[in-house]
């Protein structure tokens, strides 16, 4: 289960953008400020947060980007298996 918290990307690859108030748990995990288990701050809205650590936490609701087909349609190679040979 991800949380959809980041949304936005930042002017460089580096970063996404915060668009939720989220916070650090004793045991590591990241919950909204709304969580009784929340104890430090990791982020506000509108901040810049390291791709790796949005990453990290499954903060990420983009779909991995699909690799690019290559170009084997335009290229198919002719059929040069023969046919069954007639008796004549």
């Amino acid at each position: 289960m991800a949380l959809q918290f980041v949304k936005q990307l930042a002017d460089d690859d580096a970063h996404v953008i915060a668009t939720a108030r989220l916070c650090l748990t004793e045991d590591g995990r990241l919950v909204p400020d709304t969580d009784e288990a929340a104890r430090w701050l990791f982020c506000v809205p509108g901040a810049p947060i390291k791709r790796a650590d949005a990453e990290r936490y499954g903060l990420l609701d983009e779909p991995e980007p699909e690799p690019e087909p290559e170009e084997k349609a335009a290229a198919t190679p002719a059929n040069k298996a023969r046919g069954r040979a007639t008796n004549k």
